[in-house]
Protein backbone atom coordinates (compact mmCIF):
# COMPACT_ATOMS: atom_id res chain seq x y z
CA UNK A 1 0.00 0.00 0.00
CA UNK A 2 2.58 2.57 1.09
CA UNK A 3 5.34 1.36 -1.20
CA UNK A 4 3.53 2.38 -4.40
CA UNK A 5 2.81 5.84 -2.96
CA UNK A 6 6.43 6.23 -1.87
CA UNK A 7 7.69 5.32 -5.35
CA UNK A 8 5.35 7.88 -6.92
CA UNK A 9 6.52 10.51 -4.44
CA UNK A 10 10.19 9.93 -5.23
CA UNK A 11 9.52 9.82 -8.97
CA UNK A 12 7.73 13.17 -8.86
CA UNK A 13 10.31 14.59 -6.44
CA UNK A 14 13.28 13.63 -8.61
CA UNK A 15 11.57 15.04 -11.71
CA UNK A 16 11.00 18.38 -9.98
CA UNK A 17 14.60 18.62 -8.78
CA UNK A 18 16.02 17.67 -12.16
CA UNK A 19 13.93 20.31 -13.93
CA UNK A 20 14.82 23.00 -11.37
CA UNK A 21 18.51 22.17 -11.59
CA UNK A 22 21.34 22.62 -9.14
CA UNK A 23 20.96 26.36 -8.51
CA UNK A 24 17.29 26.16 -7.64
CA UNK A 25 15.19 28.43 -5.47
CA UNK A 26 14.53 26.28 -2.40
CA UNK A 27 11.17 27.87 -1.54
CA UNK A 28 9.92 27.23 -5.08
CA UNK A 29 11.07 23.64 -4.81
CA UNK A 30 9.20 23.23 -1.51
CA UNK A 31 6.06 24.69 -3.07
CA UNK A 32 6.28 22.36 -6.07
CA UNK A 33 6.90 19.31 -3.87
CA UNK A 34 3.93 20.24 -1.67
CA UNK A 35 1.74 20.70 -4.74
CA UNK A 36 2.75 17.69 -6.83
CA UNK A 37 4.44 15.10 -4.61
CA UNK A 38 2.45 15.18 -1.39
CA UNK A 39 -0.92 14.40 -3.05
CA UNK A 40 0.54 11.30 -4.73
CA UNK A 41 2.10 10.17 -1.46
CA UNK A 42 -0.98 10.74 0.66
CA UNK A 43 -3.68 9.55 -1.72
CA UNK A 44 -6.22 7.72 0.45
CA UNK A 45 -4.36 8.38 3.72
CA UNK A 46 -7.63 9.26 5.45
CA UNK A 47 -8.45 5.56 5.76
CA UNK A 48 -4.97 4.20 6.39
CA UNK A 49 -4.36 2.46 9.67
CA UNK A 50 -0.80 3.45 10.48
CA UNK A 51 1.39 2.34 13.34
CA UNK A 52 4.26 4.37 14.80
CA UNK A 53 6.74 2.72 12.40
CA UNK A 54 4.67 3.84 9.39
CA UNK A 55 4.42 7.38 10.76
CA UNK A 56 8.19 7.39 11.28
CA UNK A 57 8.76 6.20 7.70
CA UNK A 58 6.53 8.94 6.31
CA UNK A 59 8.31 11.59 8.41
CA UNK A 60 11.68 10.28 7.22
CA UNK A 61 10.61 10.58 3.58
CA UNK A 62 9.54 14.20 4.12
CA UNK A 63 12.62 15.08 6.19
CA UNK A 64 14.95 13.59 3.58
CA UNK A 65 13.21 15.57 0.85
CA UNK A 66 13.86 18.76 2.83
CA UNK A 67 17.46 17.77 3.41
CA UNK A 68 17.93 17.26 -0.30
CA UNK A 69 16.18 20.51 -1.29
CA UNK A 70 18.20 22.58 1.18
CA UNK A 71 21.37 20.44 0.86
CA UNK A 72 21.54 19.84 4.63
CA UNK A 73 23.56 17.34 6.58
CA UNK A 74 21.70 14.04 6.82
CA UNK A 75 22.16 13.93 10.60
CA UNK A 76 20.63 17.35 11.33
CA UNK A 77 17.02 17.97 12.32
CA UNK A 78 14.89 19.72 9.73
CA UNK A 79 12.30 20.95 12.24
CA UNK A 80 13.42 24.56 11.88
CA UNK A 81 13.26 24.33 8.07
CA UNK A 82 9.77 22.87 8.22
CA UNK A 83 8.66 25.55 10.63
CA UNK A 84 10.08 28.48 8.69
CA UNK A 85 8.78 27.12 5.38
CA UNK A 86 5.35 26.84 7.03
CA UNK A 87 5.17 23.11 6.41
CA UNK A 88 4.07 20.54 8.97
CA UNK A 89 5.86 17.23 9.46
CA UNK A 90 4.31 14.41 7.43
CA UNK A 91 2.70 12.74 10.46
CA UNK A 92 0.88 15.99 11.22
CA UNK A 93 -0.25 16.34 7.61
CA UNK A 94 -1.64 12.80 7.66
CA UNK A 95 -3.47 13.44 10.94
CA UNK A 96 -4.81 16.72 9.56
CA UNK A 97 -6.13 14.94 6.47
CA UNK A 98 -7.81 12.32 8.68
CA UNK A 99 -9.45 14.94 10.89
CA UNK A 100 -10.71 16.94 7.93
CA UNK A 101 -12.07 13.75 6.35
CA UNK A 102 -14.00 12.69 9.46
CA UNK A 103 -15.28 16.25 9.89
CA UNK A 104 -16.55 16.19 6.32
CA UNK A 105 -18.31 12.82 6.58
CA UNK A 106 -19.92 13.74 9.91
CA UNK A 107 -21.75 16.57 8.17
CA UNK A 108 -22.68 14.55 5.09
CA UNK A 109 -26.34 14.26 4.09
CA UNK A 110 -26.03 10.50 3.58
CA UNK A 111 -26.96 8.62 6.77
CA UNK A 112 -24.88 5.57 5.82
CA UNK A 113 -21.76 7.68 5.51
CA UNK A 114 -22.55 9.48 8.79
CA UNK A 115 -22.94 6.12 10.55
CA UNK A 116 -19.54 5.08 9.19
CA UNK A 117 -18.04 8.06 11.01
CA UNK A 118 -19.42 6.71 14.30
CA UNK A 119 -17.51 3.45 13.74
CA UNK A 120 -14.22 5.34 13.35
CA UNK A 121 -14.67 7.48 16.45
CA UNK A 122 -12.00 5.67 18.50
CA UNK A 123 -9.24 6.12 15.92
CA UNK A 124 -10.02 9.80 15.45
CA UNK A 125 -10.44 10.35 19.18
CA UNK A 126 -6.79 9.39 19.64
CA UNK A 127 -5.74 12.00 17.09
CA UNK A 128 -7.89 14.67 18.72
CA UNK A 129 -6.42 14.01 22.16
CA UNK A 130 -2.87 13.87 20.77
CA UNK A 131 -3.16 17.50 19.65
CA UNK A 132 -5.38 18.65 22.56
CA UNK A 133 -8.33 19.30 20.27
CA UNK A 134 -11.47 19.17 22.37
CA UNK A 135 -13.98 18.43 19.64
CA UNK A 136 -14.29 18.13 15.91
CA UNK A 137 -16.92 20.86 15.74
CA UNK A 138 -14.25 23.54 15.61
CA UNK A 139 -13.49 25.05 12.23
CA UNK A 140 -10.75 24.02 9.84
CA UNK A 141 -8.64 27.02 10.83
CA UNK A 142 -8.85 26.05 14.51
CA UNK A 143 -7.82 22.46 13.74
CA UNK A 144 -4.85 23.75 11.75
CA UNK A 145 -3.87 26.14 14.55
CA UNK A 146 -3.98 23.31 17.07
CA UNK A 147 -1.67 21.18 14.92
CA UNK A 148 0.74 24.09 14.43
CA UNK A 149 0.71 24.91 18.14
CA UNK A 150 1.56 21.29 18.96
CA UNK A 151 4.34 21.22 16.36
CA UNK A 152 5.82 24.48 17.62
CA UNK A 153 5.69 23.27 21.22
CA UNK A 154 7.28 19.89 20.51
CA UNK A 155 9.77 20.72 17.75
CA UNK A 156 13.40 20.83 18.70
CA UNK A 157 15.10 23.84 17.21
CA UNK A 158 18.83 23.51 17.39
Amino acid sequence: MLDNSVHKFYGNFNNILSVLGYKRNEISAVHLVKSYCIPSLLYGCEIWSLNSCNYHKMNAIWNNAFRRIFQCCWHESVSCLLYYCKVLPMSYIIDQQKLLFIKKIRTCDNSVIRSFSAICTHQYGKILSKYSIHNLCSGVAELTRSLWRHFADTAIFS
